[in-house]
């Protein structure tokens, strides 16, 4: 397996951790069921998906993966 970062509000980790605990599964099971469920053909709903998160004011990240860790780093151990 392999791991992945997410940067999610708190109130929704806490809402997720909750639900995953009422129904005896690990949040990384939650998160990997809703992942392989999305649409197989995802094509347009990936598009459609990019084009609202821009929409909304989403940013996408830079290029920069040395800038990109820095930042991680800094949120992670604040």
């Amino acid at each position: 397996m392999a791991k992945l970062t997410l940067n999610v509000e708190p109130d929704v980790i806490q809402a997720a951790k909750h639900y995953a605990e009422v129904h005896h599964v690990s949040l990384s099971k939650l998160v990997t069921q809703f992942l392989r469920d999305l649409p197989q053909t995802s094509h347009d709903f990936l598009t459609q998906l990019h084009a609202t998160l821009m929409e909304e004011g989403f940013q996408e990240p830079s290029s920069d993966t040395e800038s990109l860790r820095r930042v991680h780093v800094k949120r992670k151990y604040q």
